[in-house]
């Protein structure tokens, strides 16, 4: 580890390296000894593959599945740590064609996916049925999501007690204007795009007639796609699926007798009378793939932009809010750029957008990597305003049927809170020199000119993006601009308006990106950031190479890695804002 100071970076003593490597050591020799205990009285490993014997592969769906890498545990290797849907989606696929997989066992459980994700889900899970293998679904409860997941398996149970829910989606969206209005604060925003509608809650107090209209044509698009999935995995018309979602059946037998599942089933029953001891879990298979991951035709890297978009370095807060740092990002565009075994790269972007000059910093990356090899993006749940601008110069653009993206327009201003604060007795008093000197101060309201001055930039911005736009999706100012003004779209309705050039998953980017860089095969995958363990860690952390050299010549480090692994299994539990106008989440 490194300590920065005024004059540079200051090394470690060597007493405290030695100090480090001793307690190493140590750390190693008894971990070594725990591990021979730990094997005396387990016994052999398990294997990870069975034998002649077919397996059931057991998925349970949790809230803890993501889309991008986190967090990590200390002491987890890499191969162990938890599952991203994309990893999930893989693995189904790959499933579908492996002898040893027999059957899906779907346990659902509360889903913390977002629309997008939940199709992608589902998409690998007929894949699997379409390859002639059942897929077996049991849960305790049933929402929207968890209904659409589960309606793609050929056989659903529900427990005697439980819950399904499945009653269509809502959006609420809270409206500040007469409060601010109320107790003096001052909303002083413009915007560009009659759809830009991000700025209205703190101005009105409801919705303009354009947000209604753009609103109700997404409820309308993701409505129909759940029910086209209901309808499709129960074979029915979409009249009655429609009919089962407006009127829901609300207790288990209503439920069965509707039709919307085939059983009502324990959870033991339904392990013991079926599977018995063939149940292989997700973690353990996902374990063999991302060995299998690491080799390939050539390697196609997946650089994730998950969170809002601010300028300097990505980052997750206290409240686990993700950010999408500018230069973060251009990192990693440059280092797949320059990395000669690198034939590739896929940005998956979960970005409602943010700040419109980094948002312009990581396209500018993107073009600078484009024309070194391919760029293909993949949209996840969002890629809208700014998520959708460090999209549009890519080679090829993938979304989700249910992905929100567009909205190709920009806001900005301030909240003034003076006269609130001059009611409580605090009062304020301005110097200034320059006519404009307080057009971004947050105790003064605009004036005519300063409005119409701070317009201006806000208009130019918007020029530059649906320029820029235009361009990358290879069509005309005025068509774009007809599409934009701000809008968020389904990624149906963008495909149909040529915003995005297909509908489909991460894997199918994936492979787009390597049938463009002429593989052959499938590629290695390589993620960046790399996720990493806990003793990648330990030797990034340390000053000195030499130091990191005699840690691994340590006697036993290469022999006790298999151990480590089994003994985390035995510990581990397991300015310009360019920014979507809402969130979505299905209810």
């Amino acid at each position: 580890m490194t300590q920065s100071t005024e004059n540079g970076p200051r090394k470690r003593s060597r007493s405290g390296t030695r100090l480090l490597l001793w307690l190493a050591a140590i750390g190693l020799l008894l971990v070594v000894a725990t591990t021979v205990v730990l094997v005396l009285i387990l016994g052999d490993p398990p294997k990870m593959l069975a034998s002649d014997e077919g397996r059931t592969l057991h998925f349970r769906l949790s809230p803890a599945l993501a889309d991008s890498p986190g967090s990590e545990g200390l002491l987890m290797d890499p191969l162990d740590f938890p599952p991203l849907t994309s990893e999930v989606t893989a693995a189904l696929r790959h499933a579908a064609t492996d002898p040893e997989i027999e059957g899906l066992f779907f346990e659902v459980g509360s889903s913390g996916l977002g629309w997008a994700q939940t199709q992608e889900l589902r998409q690998a899970i007929e894949a699997f049925q379409a390859a002639g293998k059942p897929c077996v679904a049991w849960a305790e409860s049933l929402g929207n999501k968890e209904y659409y997941l589960a309606s793609a398996c050929e056989e659903l149970h529900l427990a005697p007690a439980g819950l399904t829910l499945v009653n269509g989606l809502s959006l609420t969206q809270l409206y500040y204007g007469d409060a601010f209005e109320k107790y003096g604060v001052s909303a002083q925003f413009e915007h560009v795009g009659d759809f830009k509608s991000a700025v209205e809650p703190y101005e009105r107090s409801g919705p303009s007639e354009a947000a209604q209209a753009a609103t109700n044509g997404l409820l309308d698009s993701l409505y129909g796609q759940l029910v086209a999935g209901i309808a499709e995995g129960r074979g029915w018309d979409l009249e009655r699926a429609r009919a089962a979602v407006d009127d829901p059946p609300i207790t288990p037998q209503q439920a069965l007798d509707a039709g919307l599942v085939d059983a009502l089933t324990y959870r033991d029953e339904l392990v013991d009378d079926r599977f018995e001891d063939q149940l292989s879990t997700m973690s353990k298979y996902l374990r063999e793939r991302r060995t299998a991951w690491r080799k390939g035709e050539g390697k196609v890297a997946i650089i994730y932009a998950e969170g809002a978009i601010v300028p300097g370095t990505s980052a997750q807060d206290l409240f686990g809010s993700r950010y999408v740092g500018d230069r973060t990002v251009q990192k990693q565009l440059k280092q797949a750029r320059e990395d000669d075994e690198i034939d590739a790269v896929v940005l998956r972007v979960n970005s409602p957008g943010g700040s419109g000059s980094a948002s312009d910093a990581i396209w500018r990356a993107v073009e600078l990597t484009k024309a070194e090899k391919p760029v293909v993006v993949s949209m996840g749940d969002y890629a809208a305003s700014g998520g959708y601008y460090i999209s549009m110069g890519a080679d090829r653009i993938f979304a989700e049927p249910g992905t929100l993206t567009g909205s190709i327009g920009v806001f900005g201003g301030k909240i003034n809170p003076s006269a609130a604060l001059e009611e409580v007795g605090l009062d304020f008093h301005t110097y200034q020199r320059g006519t404009h000197a307080t057009l971004f101060s947050g105790t003064h309201d605009f004036d005519e000119a300063g409005r119409a001055k701070f317009r201006q930039f806000l208009s130019s911005f918007y020029d530059t993006f649906v320029e820029k736009a235009a361009a990358g999706r290879d069509m005309s100012r005025e068509d774009l601009h007809a599409v934009a003004q701000g809008r968020v779209w389904t990624g149906e309705q963008a495909l149909e308006h040529g915003l995005v050039d297909e509908l489909g998953s991460l894997d199918d980017a994936v492979a787009a990106a390597a049938e463009l860089a002429e593989l052959e095969g499938a590629p290695a995958i390589v993620r960046l950031p790399e996720r990493k363990g806990f003793f990648d860690l330990l030797l990034e952390d340390m000053a000195e190479p030499e130091e990191a050299r005699a840690l691994l010549a340590i006697p036993g480090v290469g022999e006790v890695l298999p151990e480590l692994v089994l003994l985390d299994r035995v510990l581990a539990g397991g300015g310009v804002a360019a920014l979507s106008p809402l969130r979505l989440e299905l209810r």
